[in-house]
């Protein structure tokens, strides 16, 4: 059985295994008919039902992450093994510096598969879920936005600020930049200088792409510097569910609570609009310890692994 490119009547095939193999990741489909960098293929098993689906696409720089999912009844025969050498050679041609490759904690036989291709564990990645976000009381963390009033700062929304600052969108960036010393990095580039910079419209396309909320994107401001943001993203139109689009602190004022303060405000805006349920997802033992706090539950660990060379 042999690849062959994606089409847009394997969509939705190919999106109920990976969803079958990921749920966290179900919502991904939706997008594949966009134009993108993406390369993706299905196999096709000799009855025609869908054997496996593979992806392989750039992040950043020269690096790649790929999908690999083979259909409950095709495992243990092979396939998998062959495609992921079909996924490290398609990579090696694209001229990748890396490859980066995203199980869950308890697939062992996937695991020892990329082991045995000398993919090297570089994080994980903790998903986290919440299920019921009228039942959060707030009271007890009301005290973290009071320590932030304490020290000068104060809590506003992206969309507040845009309406007279019109350099919002540079200033959430330039928070999120300085945030990343401290983050773990899945696919570390070699070198502390190799990392790329994202651009304003960089930066500004992709919270579009994540369909960030700006009234849902709450601020610690202190004077005119953004120091922290927590930021809500919808995930479906009737905002059942929402995702959160991220939480970033400066490193010079964590340890303050600003992270859970402006955690609070995400949490208190979803209560007030209807959203029933919130995930999120960290590789931040810290950050993983504020979602907690709030009743976030964990629902899967995905091991990030990355072979380099390629």
């Amino acid at each position: 059985m042999h690849p062959t490119r994606l089409t847009v009547a394997d969509i939705r095939a190919a999106g109920a295994l990976l969803a079958e193999a990921y749920p966290h990741r179900a919502h991904e489909p939706e997008r594949w008919d966009r134009p993108n960098d993406a390369h993706r293929w299905i196999v096709a098993a000799p009855d025609g039902s869908l054997a496996a689906y593979l992806a392989l696409w750039r992040v950043q720089a020269m690096q790649y992450r790929m999908d690999l999912v083979v259909g409950p009844r095709e495992r243990g025969h092979g396939l998998g093994t062959g495609l992921l050498d079909f996924l490290i050679a398609s990579a090696r041609a694209a001229g990748a510096a890396s490859l980066q490759a995203r199980p869950y904690s308890e697939e062992s036989r996937a695991l020892a598969l990329l082991a045995s291709r000398e993919f090297r564990e570089t994080m994980r990645m903790t998903g986290l879920e919440l299920e019921d976000v009228s039942a959060v009381s707030l009271e007890p963390i009301a005290r973290y936005e009071g320590q932030l009033a304490e020290r000068g700062l104060r809590v506003t929304t992206l969309a507040e600020d845009l309406s007279v600052n019109s350099d919002g969108w540079r200033k959430l960036r330039d928070v999120n930049e300085a945030s990343r010393p401290g983050w773990p990095d899945p696919d570390p580039p070699p070198d502390a200088t190799s990392g790329e910079e994202q651009s304003v419209e960089q930066f500004r396309a992709q919270a579009h792409d994540f369909h960030m909320i700006p009234e849902a994107c709450f601020l610690a401001v202190d004077h005119e510097r953004y120091v922290g943001y927590s930021a809500l993203a919808l995930r479906d139109a009737a905002r059942v569910r929402a995702g959160s689009g991220g939480t970033a602190v400066r490193p010079e004022y964590r340890g303050f609570g600003v992270a859970t303060a402006l955690k609070a405000r995400c949490v208190r805006w979803a209560q007030e609009h209807g959203v029933r349920r919130l995930s999120t997802s960290s590789g931040n033992p810290a950050m993983v310890r504020v979602n907690e706090k709030f009743g976030f539950r964990r629902t899967y660990v995905e091991v990030r692994l990355v072979r380099r060379p390629v």
